[in-house]
């Protein structure tokens, strides 16, 4: 019975259905902002699929500003999939981006839809 109820836990998300626009802004306490598709799990994790942040390069001249690019997450050395868990503690909270912004434009173009 209990791996039964094991494997259905792991096989279903647990997600709790909202409505909300195609991407979001997920805001943590340490400063970092990842953009995606948000989704409040049941539990201790929430989930970000097709994660996106933004990354800011320092030009070599330092009287110039910085270049900032949107990285899909996935791409890093140690080859995470796009999809994160993170700790619910951890969200200070959660923005929806109209269709208009330019990273739900950019997230959007990149994902061919």
């Amino acid at each position: 019975m209990f791996g039964a109820v094991f494997g259905a836990v792991q096989w279903w998300d647990l997600t709790v259905p909202a409505p909300r626009a195609a991407y979001q802004a997920v805001f943590l306490a340490n400063g970092q902002t990842f953009f995606g598709r948000y989704y409040d799990r049941l539990g201790p994790y929430v989930k970000i699929e097709d994660a996106y942040y933004i990354q800011q390069i320092a030009d070599p001249d330092p009287s110039k500003p910085p270049q900032t690019r949107i990285v899909r997450r996935g791409g890093e050395l140690h080859g995470p999939q796009s999809r994160m868990l993170i700790p619910r503690s951890t969200v200070l909270f959660v923005e929806d981006l109209s269709e208009a912004s330019p990273i739900a434009r950019f997230i959007a173009q990149d994902q061919g839809r």
